[in-house]
């Protein structure tokens, strides 16, 4: 059993490493009518080259960041980075032509490119916020409804905002969150709400209308506080405009809590606890493709107890959760740090 617990640990890991260096584009299709139809191919490849280029750095970058990268993208510099042009279901016939194609970048070389330049980033993909709403209207007072109109217009539009994920409106979600947690600017249950829907960020709308309009406060749940990060009145409110600017808000507040300074590095002695020395092996071969770690040697190797100085970008809170999406799970307390399997 132990053997068979080594080889699929084996296997996890190595899969886990291919899939984090690699982002896979959307699929797009191409059809065209051209007497140059190499040249006009190449022309739309070139267009889809930039739109699935900037998608993913947008994504690493906040918007001062990505403002400094975007004027300098160029279909070279793009190129660059460019693991593979998957061309499917290609079709020629006399002018015509269509096909659909699909683009592959490496992630590691990108994160050393913002790391070379001195442009700080965001090393794994942004997480995704629960959205709890409290309409609270002169007359009525509904937080989680499917008659709250802030969660018909989400139910119709969710493709927009997908970093938001609405609850279920169950009648069980109404006994985790009642009006008194707006109120008094803390979530009672919040541990509760955690483990039923496994998202540990939480964003908390409160709309207050009166005969005049309409104001709405948003708000982070963060140590065990409310942190408002949005403001906005309306005479007649636009639910469209309030949620785009509501999700842009919210990222760009996960990403600056979530951002490596890419001219900071840090010193980091750890205890690396395993099972055999396969197992160790692999662990590093984690720690060594994590985009964050600048370099890892060893100080003492034993069976399984072994010591390694981290050099990472960033701080530690940012390289803890970093390892954690690979499997991994740090842990520091007095000057003393230790890394794990999960």
């Amino acid at each position: 059993m132990r053997v068979i617990r080594y080889i699929v640990i084996a296997w996890f890991l190595t899969n886990n490493i291919f899939a984090k260096d690699l982002y896979y584009s959307d699929e797009f299709q191409i059809k065209f009518q051209s007497e140059n139809i190499k040249l006009k191919k190449e022309e739309y490849i070139n267009i889809f080259k930039h739109t699935s280029f900037k998608k993913l750095i947008h994504s690493l970058l906040t918007d001062f960041e990505y403002e400094r990268v975007n004027n300098i993208i160029t279909i070279d510099l793009i190129n660059n980075f460019l693991f593979s042009l998957n061309i499917n279901e290609e079709k020629i016939n006399n002018n015509n032509y269509s096909s659909k194609i699909q683009l592959t970048y490496d992630n590691s070389k990108i994160i050393n490119y913002f790391i070379n330049n001195n442009i700080n980033f965001i090393p794994y993909e942004p997480e995704k916020f629960l959205i709890i709403i409290f309409d609270q209207k002169l007359f009525s007072e509904k937080i989680l409804s499917k008659e709250n109109v802030f969660y018909e217009y989400l139910s119709l539009n969710n493709l927009k905002y997908e970093y938001f994920v609405t609850p279920n409106l169950d009648i069980n979600d109404r006994y985790i969150i009642k009006k008194e947690d707006f109120l008094s600017k803390k979530i009672k249950n919040y541990e509760q709400l955690v483990n039923k829907y496994k998202y540990k960020n939480i964003l908390l709308v409160h709309s207050i209308s009166d005969l005049n309009g309409v104001s709405i406060n948003s708000y982070i749940y963060k140590n065990n506080n409310f942190e408002l990060i949005d403001n906005v009145y309306f005479s007649e409110i636009d639910y469209e405009l309030f949620f785009h600017n509501l999700h842009k808000k919210t990222l760009n507040y996960w990403k600056n809590n979530n951002i490596v300074n890419s001219s900071k590095i840090t010193n980091l002695t750890c205890r690396i606890k395993t099972l055999n020395l396969i197992e160790l092996k692999k662990i590093k071969e984690i720690i060594k493709q994590n985009n964050i770690i600048k370099n890892i040697n060893a100080e003492s190797i034993s069976y399984n107890n072994s010591t390694y100085n981290l050099l990472y970008y960033g701080n530690l809170n940012i390289l803890i959760n970093s390892l954690y999406k690979d499997k991994l799970e740090l842990k520091s307390y007095n000057n003393k740090c230790s890394i794990t399997i999960l």
